[in-house]
């Protein structure tokens, strides 16, 4: 079974490629998702297909990040922005309970 993990890529991002199926990926800062055993960093197709609630959980992230950037210097976030944030939240919960429901 394949181990992944979230970390966040703060030096300057060089092209690299996914360490499961070999597909480029284009230079990305900010949280991404790895292997553990190979420090390799994996494509979001793979990602979907292996941890889908960590992929879930960047989606998240991501998404949170952006509201914040909008809504820095207004006093009432987009609807649209609101919207977003509610459906990677809403995705998160999904594949949360999908993977807990596996091991159970």
């Amino acid at each position: 079974m394949e181990h992944f993990t979230i970390r966040i890529a703060d030096d300057e991002p060089a092209n690299e490629f996914c360490a499961l199926c070999g597909q480029a990926q284009p230079p990305t800062r900010g949280p991404r998702l790895f292997r553990v055993e190979s420090d390799d960093p994996v494509c979001r197709e793979c990602g979907k297909r292996q941890a889908p609630e960590l992929i879930a959980l960047l989606d998240l992230a991501k998404s949170a990040q952006r509201l914040g950037r909008v809504c820095r210097h207004t006093l009432v976030p987009p609807m649209e922005s609101l919207l977003a944030l509610a459906r990677a939240a809403e995705e998160y919960a999904h594949s949360s309970t999908k993977s807990l429901q596996r091991v159970a």
